[in-house]
């Protein structure tokens, strides 16, 4: 008996090692997949959760179309924008899901150069005009490029300095703590401004001019591009851009899926998203308003080198010769609902047939 006892002992400890054996494997075994499993799950939980999110705001910006009354075409004043000042670079960051910064370093390298070149090749003093400046961003992103470049100039002493203007006070001032944060206070000036009466300018003074998410917001684009022109330099040797404007614009039926959705993005998340953001639902009603309604980059294009800016007269009071624009290039972001403007002042004489 004890033999026996023994015996179905040994037997049962080598079945329990067994089965422990085979467990094991079977848990390795089924381990990857029941992860793979639970990951998927995941992923899907995390997809239904966001989901209504964006039903939600497209919601929420069909209420605010219904209930507040469409602002007009001419309402991106200085006034609106000395509302929504204090908040407007968070906002800015939030709707542009950081990617504006980006836009605005692209903008400053294509006038800059990639190395510099429009400091480092000057012989003489470097002046910016930056328009809509708006909180300084770009003036901001000029000014270090002139602290960086200009010490490598070729000349003995480049003195480079940017001008930002602004109708908006609140901006300005705004603008003007991160112009002294960022210790640029010798080189970067913001003043109240309007694109279209640059008269504290001289003729043929301003090297380069910059326009950020400002230009649909002047109701006389063809007044604003004229003083523009009045401004800059004419007859630069090496053909570089020296007007730079970046404009927001809707993605065409054309642009694919990513660009439908930029489009739906800007019509329905931009004003939802302001709105509740900043507490201003009208502004950012006016923001795709305005963008909804600015032209195609074709038709901007059109409209830039179809400005007729007069220069001189006769003494009869006849004009002779008129300023105009060359657009250069225009590059397309964010999956064509950015455009930079890149173009280049010129005198065109008039001949009568």
């Amino acid at each position: 008996i004890p033999y026996n006892t023994a015996r179905n002992k040994s037997i049962e400890q080598k079945r329990y090692a067994t089965l422990l054996v085979m467990s094991t494997n079977n848990n390795k075994m089924c381990s990857p997949k029941s992860s793979k499993a639970s990951s998927i799950s995941s992923n899907w939980f995390y997809f239904i959760a966001i989901l209504p999110i964006p039903l939600l705001l497209i919601l929420y910006s069909q209420l605010l179309r219904s209930t507040i009354a469409p602002p007009p075409s001419d309402h991106g004043t200085g006034s609106m924008f000395d509302i929504i000042a204090t908040r407007y670079d968070f906002i800015n960051r939030a709707l542009a899901l950081n990617l504006d910064m980006g836009w605005r370093h692209r903008l400053v390298a294509e006038v800059v150069g990639s190395n510099g070149e429009l400091f480092t090749k000057s012989q003489e003093d470097v002046k910016l005009l930056d328009l809509a400046t708006g909180t300084a961003d770009v003036a901001i992103l000029l000014g270090k490029a002139a602290a960086k470049y200009s010490s490598s100039s070729s000349a003995t002493t480049i003195n480079s300095a940017v001008l930002g203007l602004d109708p908006s006070q609140n901006m300005l001032n705004v603008g003007k703590t991160k112009v002294q944060e960022s210790d640029l206070d010798n080189i970067v000036t913001l003043e109240l401004g309007d694109a279209r009466k640059l008269n504290a300018l001289q003729d043929d003074t301003i090297d380069v001019a910059t326009m950020s998410f400002g230009i649909r917001n002047v109701p006389e684009k063809e007044q604003a591009l004229c003083e523009i022109n009045r401004v800059l330099k004419k007859g630069r040797v090496d053909g570089s851009p020296q007007l730079a404007i970046m404009e927001f614009s809707e993605p065409g039926d054309d642009s694919g899926v990513m660009g439908s959705m930029a489009r739906a993005f800007i019509r329905h998340v931009i004003p939802s998203m302001g709105a509740l953001l900043s507490g201003a639902p009208r502004e950012y009603m006016h923001l795709q308003k305005s963008i909804q309604e600015f032209p195609s980059p074709p038709e901007f294009v059109k409209l830039i080198e179809g400005v007729k800016c007069p220069i001189r007269s006769t003494d009869d009071g006849e004009v002779q010769i008129f300023g105009r624009f060359r657009v250069k290039e225009v590059v397309n972001l964010n999956f064509g609902s950015v455009q930079i403007y890149l173009a280049t002042p010129y005198l065109n004489k008039y001949v009568t047939e």
